[in-house]
């Protein structure tokens, strides 16, 4: 049953960092806003998305300083997005097609309205049955 649209269970209002903020300040943000994934934006043009694991793993393991480096330098370039009358099994479906997690929800004024998280899908008030659905669009295999 296709009834829940993106803006049901995105996390509205996100936000977004420089790509010359520091890569401690993308951190600082992430931890007061308990997220792990913040749109890398020129005004509200998003240039790309950094994460927790990217600071972690391409920053913090190889010895960089966190309060120098670049979000620019770190972050991933490719950034997929829905809009938020998408309904969440097509958004389910960009995911799986994309490899990600994450994708970056834009109105119909294409301005960024939000992000939909596959864990904020699932921590979010949809019902089981909705959930299950959701994940079945997200893991499908492909038919040969």
């Amino acid at each position: 049953m296709r009834n829940r649209k993106v803006k049901d269970l995105m996390s509205d209002q996100p936000c977004m960092i420089a790509p010359d903020a520091s890569l401690q300040e993308a951190a600082r943000m992430m931890a007061n806003v308990d997220c792990g994934f913040l749109p890398v934006c020129n005004k509200n043009d998003v240039i790309g998305i950094i994460t927790d694991r990217d600071i972690v793993i391409r920053a913090i393991s190889r010895g960089k300083d966190p309060q120098k480096e670049k979000v620019l330098n770190y972050m991933t370039n490719d950034c997929f997005g829905c809009h938020e009358n998408d309904y969440l099994e097509d958004a389910a479906d960009k995911m799986h097609d994309y490899k990600v997690s994450r994708l970056i929800v834009r109105d119909s004024k294409g301005q960024i309205s939000g992000v939909l998280s596959f864990g904020g899908i699932l921590r979010k008030n949809a019902d089981a049955k909705e959930v299950a659905n959701v994940v079945k669009h997200a893991i499908r295999k492909e038919v040969a």
